[in-house]
Parts: structure tokens; C-alpha cells; sequence
């Protein structure tokens, strides 16, 4: 077996014995085991020392970026909670609005009849003046 076979022999080994990603202790001990377990077979991939601080730059930039976006996320969240808030407050004047057309409609409407009865006494009390001027006569 060549230098990389073995490397690889012993890589499969050292991964199938390791947990996955997700359920990987986040302890340094663990962070570093898979370092050097892994390390070898991603230099053969095309990965150098370089790379890593390429890299790590990339990822700094990614993480800033995230960061920028949380923020936005969270400044979008607050103007949608606030839209929220002023629909649900154009929605209680839109309901008061109609009750108040409602009861001026309905004020409206006893208005009316208050005017046909003022109406129905003024022409009764102009037939009653009529029957009494033939009497003084």
C-alpha cells in the first residue's frame, strides 16, 4: 500500500468511528481530533495552508454578510409587526367608521319622522284654524 492508500485506510476508519457533524461535541478536543483526522484527505482534494486562510477570510465575509442580513431580517420583522399594528388599528376605525354612518343613519331617519309629524300637527292645526274662522264669522 502507498503512503496516501494507508492515509485514507486510516481516515476511513477514523470517520466512521467519529459521530456526525451534528452530533459532534463543539469541545475544542473534539474540534481539533477532527482537524487532524480530516486534514490529510482535504489537503489531497486540492487544499493547502493558503487555502484554509482564503478560506477563513470567505467565511468572515459570509459571516458579516449573515450578520447584515439578521439585522435586516429583524428590522423587516419589526416593520411587518408594526404594519400588522396599523392594520389592525385602520380595521377598528374602519368598524367604528360604519357604526358611526349606522347611528347617523339612524338619527337621519328619526329626523325624518320627527319632520312628518311636526308636518301632521302644522296641517291640523291650519284645519283647525279654518273651522274657526267660519265660526267667528
Amino acid at each position: 500500500m502507498g503512503k496516501k492508500q494507508g492515509r485514507k485506510a486510516g481516515n476511513s476508519k477514523n470517520k466512521s468511528a467519529s459521530p456526525p457533524a451534528k452530533e459532534r461535541s463543539s469541545s475544542p478536543a473534539m474540534d481539533q481530533s477532527w482537524t487532524e483526522n480530516d486534514f490529510d484527505e482535504m489537503r489531497e482534494e486540492g487544499f493547502s495552508p493558503s487555502n484554509f486562510s482564503e478560506l477563513k477570510e470567505e467565511l468572515r465575509t459570509q459571516r458579516k454578510e449573515t450578520k447584515n442580513l439578521e439585522k435586516k431580517v429583524e428590522e423587516l420583522m419589526a416593520r411587518v409587526i408594526n404594519a400588522e399594528k396599523v392594520i389592525n388599528e385602520m380595521k377598528e376605525m374602519k368598524t367604528m367608521t360604519r357604526e358611526i354612518r349606522d347611528k347617523c343613519t339612524s338619527f337621519s331617519n328619526r329626523l325624518d319622522q320627527l319632520e312628518e309629524r311636526v308636518s301632521a300637527i302644522e296641517d291640523q292645526m291650519n284645519e283647525m284654524k279654518r273651522e274657526e274662522k267660519p265660526k267667528e264669522k
